[in-house]
């Protein structure tokens, strides 16, 4: 299964940047980057719009989910099964079946702040991922930092920023990655709630990927696959760049 993905990731980016390409030439005549250089200027807008989208609804979803995990971690009380049930649900009912309620509760409401609803509708995706990719790591740290933290007279607030959160830098950007990756892959919530006047580039190599050009496909496509790469690749450099000299707090 992964040679097959990482095989069809060559095959786009080939496509993105060959020239004359005839049957039944394996590899294309020559490569050039005037796909890129053409779809640059119409890609700019999606581009802007899938990342401040993405960091948003990421962003939220941390602040929200470290929230949550701190709130229980003090109190020593989960949310229990209905809460759980109620955050994973969008993960299991389809998307149809709610994100037009969703996109009719936005109109009726008479709110022109589409970035801010886009960012919403995505949250709902995003945030179960985040939590989901940070909850064990969160319950499995070592309390004794924080214990002897508290021994010395630091207060809660300096213990969550001083000790946990770096300490826990690796998964939380690897949680961030996930949630960004999620918001990428964003299409019917976005064409929905975005009313067809925000685009992103899920949405634009959707629509591009019923027509004939193959070259276009793969830009946009590549595009699509390397933002969650670029995402993924910080979130493995940044904690091992910041801590090279600090081994034991890799965690």
């Amino acid at each position: 299964l992964g040679s097959t993905v990482f095989a069809g990731l060559i095959l786009l980016a080939v496509w993105s940047v060959a020239g004359l390409w005839q049957f039944p030439d394996l590899l294309p005549r020559d490569f050039t980057m005037r796909s890129w250089i053409r779809a640059l200027p119409r890609m700019i807008d999606p581009l802007v719009t899938t990342l401040v989208t993405g960091f948003f609804s990421t962003l939220i979803a941390i602040l929200l989910t470290v929230g949550c995990l701190e709130r229980e971690n003090q109190t020593g009380r989960t949310g229990g099964e209905r809460s759980l049930f109620i955050l994973y649900l969008p993960l299991i009912v389809p998307q149809i079946t709610f994100v037009f309620g969703l996109q009719l509760l936005f109109i009726g409401s008479g709110s022109q702040h589409r970035y801010a609803a886009l960012v919403l509708v995505h949250l709902v995706f995003v945030l179960p991922y985040v939590f989901l990719s940070l909850a064990d790591p969160w319950r499995a740290l070592d309390r004794r930092y924080e214990i002897i933290a508290a021994a010395l007279g630091r207060s809660r607030l300096i213990v969550l920023f001083a000790i946990r959160l770096p300490m826990l830098n690796r998964p939380i950007l690897t949680a961030s990655a996930v949630g960004f990756a999620v918001s990428v892959g964003q299409y019917l919530p976005t064409l929905l709630i975005g009313e067809g006047r925000l685009q992103t580039i899920t949405t634009e190599a959707v629509a591009l990927a019923s027509g004939n050009n193959r070259r276009v496909i793969g830009v946009y496509a590549l595009l699509q696959t390397l933002l969650p790469l670029i995402a993924f690749s910080l979130a493995a450099f940044l904690p091992a760049l910041l801590h090279r000299n600090r081994r034991d707090m890799r965690v």
